[in-house]
């Protein structure tokens, strides 16, 4: 049996923020359910900083020892560091500004702060990621949690116009993002972007192909940093969502969609810049 079948304790430290944030989720989940008074409540917000700051706490002590981490699945480095801690901070300023507007609007459940959490996870998933099955994973953790989010006032026919339509626009993006994914895999025979980089370093696929993939691919992450002519969905999911969430929805998942972009085209198809030319 090979003596790295299970993570050790440096892999477990780099990964500890998102273990921090998931745990926090669920246990606002838990006591959502035995919960059933307004003061009680009031516990869910304060113990979402908490979390939140001890993932901050944990996403620069995991910078302190930078490197791979799951079989090079994710990486830990400053790029990492950076979006990690951008993302958290991102993440606290949502919630302390939920507060008044959950309690004005009467929801304050339980719920709202979990998916804010779950979102972040997915968030801190993607930009350190060295695996586009993980980017992937981590795209969905967040923009499930966020869909949520964006019809979290389920009275509202303007949230619930924004959930459809955030929902929709969003996996169809997505199935442009993993056709590239399945494109790249064709013909690299990997999903690992070191591995990505290699392949095209000692290979020299066509080019049309490789442009193809990356094409695919610059859909799905266009669509979650809005970039044009993907920005369509903004306006209207923004206009409906509540106004924390469009304030969240509007730094948060573009920041570590930004962040994926620049580390797929610069790291697994770096060795292939030289080559695009326009037409």
């Amino acid at each position: 049996m090979p003596v790295n079948v299970f993570p050790t304790g440096v892999e477990y430290l780099r990964i500890l923020p998102e273990i921090v944030l998931t745990l926090a989720g669920v246990l606002i989940m838990f006591l959502e359910a035995i919960f059933t008074r307004d003061d009680q409540r009031k516990i869910f917000a304060p113990l979402s900083i908490a979390a939140l700051l001890a993932a901050l706490l944990a996403s620069v002590a995991a910078a302190g020892d930078p490197g791979a981490a799951f079989s090079n699945m994710l990486i830990i480095d400053g790029f990492a560091s950076f979006f990690r801690v951008l993302v958290i901070g991102i993440g606290v300023i949502a919630i302390l500004s939920s507060t008044g507007y959950l309690r004005q609007e009467n929801m304050p459940g339980g719920e709202y702060y979990a998916l804010v959490l779950f979102s972040i996870v997915g968030q801190s998933v993607m930009v350190s990621a060295n695996e586009l099955i993980m980017i992937f994973i981590g795209l969905e953790i967040s923009s499930i949690a966020s869909y949520v989010l964006a019809g979290y006032l389920r009275d509202d026919p303007r949230n619930n116009e924004s959930a459809l339509k955030y929902f929709l626009l969003g996996s169809f993006a997505t199935a442009f993002l993993l056709y590239g994914v399945a494109w790249i895999y064709g013909f690299t025979g990997s999903t690992n972007l070191d591995h990505i980089r290699s392949a095209l370093l000692t290979s020299t696929p066509p080019l049309a192909l490789a442009g193809a993939a990356a094409a695919l691919m610059f859909v799905g992450f266009g669509f979650k940093i809005s970039a044009a002519p993907f920005q369509v969905w903004a306006p209207d999911v923004y206009q409906g969502a509540p106004a924390p969430v469009a304030g969240f929805l509007s730094v948060g998942p573009k920041a570590a969609a930004f962040a994926i972009l620049l580390r797929v085209f610069l790291t697994a198809f770096g060795p292939i810049a030289d080559r695009w030319e326009p037409f």
